[in-house]
């Protein structure tokens, strides 16, 4: 199998001198690579090609799988494109790439089914894998505690000096190492509980992070500055094991009772064979190519719980997670729903605006819109065409208004006819009203018949297309809540989340 590297990062370093070992595998070409970082690639990879944009990595089928070991902003759209184009990627988590870059490989995986798999780091280890196995068989009994504590090497400030503190991101970045292993030996964790200690002045001299589930025994994490030193103990109903581990290789698993005191099966032939961990992660690696779907799904909820940190120690409390595997259809509901959320505010916004235009450019009076919700205007059709008289319909409509009046004197209006040049016409209809109230006994009709207020042609015309516009956007957000029907998931995935 030939792979290839975009960008650099330590951590890919065990892997790369396995591929090298291995007389099946080769690493044909490397891309991004700083040049702080070429010196550390050439050292595990001394024969390697290396070019200079990622695009270059686009151009040639020479590689099977492509290394994924940087954080820049170039690495991460050059993985996303190579990715998009088809070719198997395979990832070194880092917390820095963020869950976002994660999230969008997963949709291009469930557009195209690109290979897509995790490097495994620590839960690939063998020890870790032995330790695993002992927890199975039942030697330590039922599992009660698990404990992981480290030490990491403060950063160097800018002057110089080095910190006293860890910083957030370096907490980040161990942690994300290490919850894969926690959840490998402990189980699916969906309950965390982040405690710091330190100031902004001093850094964080102890990160504390707690891990709990239905039924799982608690695990605990904890971080601070100093000589770097990596272990782990599983504490059990029926015995205790500690496991041990230099810089992420070497190391020692030590079992209490009933199992025999001392279990270090890899204490000479770990450090002869030189290179056991990066064995490992090229065969978990190979193993993974051919089912990459649970392997990236680990991953990303092992990102969701560094995120979920954040989150913890900015409420004071215990987060409590539901894990569930992004997918396509989650995305589209929530784009859709603030889609929807936009559209109903632009439905108040347009209303609004509406009403307002209205009251400015509508040359009605208050008067008249009252007279025409109380049916109170004669219309042109209520005359004999091109004449004064009412026809029978006006003169029902006159004789209806003539009894509601008698209540209470009521301004009633005459619509003028749209053609300027038959002013006269229009007053003739007037008076025509006029001369029907007498006759119904009103004496002083005359000072309650006026003649209605017609708004210009271009001013009805473009009152009618704002209450188009200012509803449109609620007929459109109907329409796209309908299609939540439609991506409801069928009873096999129903039953497949469940």
């Amino acid at each position: 199998m030939n792979f290839a590297l975009l960008g650099w990062h330590p951590n890919v370093a065990t892997l790369l001198l396995a591929v090298a070992a291995d007389s099946r595998h080769s690493l044909t070409m490397a891309a991004e690579i700083s040049q702080e970082s070429l010196g550390d690639l050439l050292a595990v990879a001394p024969g390697i090609r290396v070019v200079g944009a990622w695009e270059e990595l686009l151009g040639t089928t020479a590689a099977d799988v492509t290394l994924i070991a940087g954080d820049s902003e170039a690495v991460q759209v050059g993985a996303k494109q190579l990715a998009v184009d088809g070719r198997a990627i395979a990832l070194i988590p880092q917390a820095s790439q963020g869950s976002a870059f994660v999230y969008e490989l997963t949709l291009t995986h469930d557009d195209n089914r690109v290979s897509l798999v995790p490097v495994s780091n620590l839960s690939v280890h063998p020890l870790a894998v032995k330790l695993k196995e002992l927890i199975q068989r039942g030697n330590l009994g039922q599992l009660m505690l698990l404990r992981l504590e480290k030490t990491v090497p403060a950063s160097v400030r800018a002057d110089g000096t080095k910190s006293t503190g860890l910083t957030r991101d370096e907490v980040d970045a161990t942690l994300l190492g290490d919850v894969p292993l926690l959840r490998f030996l402990g189980g699916n964790y969906n309950r965390i509980t982040a405690v710091d200690s330190g100031s902004e002045v001093t850094g964080i001299t102890q990160a504390t992070v707690t891990l709990g589930g239905n039924e799982l025994a608690e695990a605990t994490w904890m971080a601070r500055p100093g000589a770097s030193t990596w272990s782990i103990e599983v504490s059990g109903s029926k015995g205790s094991a500690t496991l041990a581990l230099e810089d992420g290789r070497a190391g020692t698993l030590v079992v209490t009772a009933p199992a025999p005191a001392t279990m270090s099966e890899f204490d000479a032939s770990w450090h002869d064979a030189g290179n056991s961990l990066g064995i490992a992660q090229l065969a978990a690696l190979e193993l993974s190519l051919k089912d990459s779907s649970s392997h990236w799904a680990e991953m990303t909820r092992a990102f969701e719980t560094v995120e979920a940190t954040h989150t913890s120690l900015r409420r004071r409390r215990t987060i409590d997670l539901f894990f569930e595997t992004t997918s396509e259809r989650s995305i589209f509901k929530s784009q859709m729903t603030a889609v929807g959320c936009g559209l109903i505010m632009l439905t108040l916004f347009g209303l609004v605006a509406f009403l307002l235009l209205g009251a400015f450019v509508d040359s009605s009076t208050r008067l008249q819109r009252n007279a025409e919700a109380d049916n109170r205007i004669v219309n042109d059709s209520e005359f004999v065409l091109g004449t004064a008289q009412l026809n029978a319909t006006g003169l029902k409509h006159v004789s209806e208004i003539s009894r509601e009046v008698q209540q209470s004197a009521e301004t009633v209006f005459v619509m003028p006819l749209r053609n300027d040049a038959r002013d006269d016409l229009s007053a003739a209809r007037v008076a025509s009203v006029v001369a029907a109230l007498l006759e119904s006994g009103h004496s002083d009709s005359a000072a309650f018949v006026q003649l209605a207020a017609v708004p210009h042609p271009v001013t009805q015309i473009l009152l009618k297309v704002l209450r188009v516009l200012w509803i449109a956007p609620l007929v459109l957000f109907l329409i796209m809540q309908s299609l939540l029907f439609v991506t409801l998931p069928s009873n096999h995935e129903a039953s497949a989340e469940t």
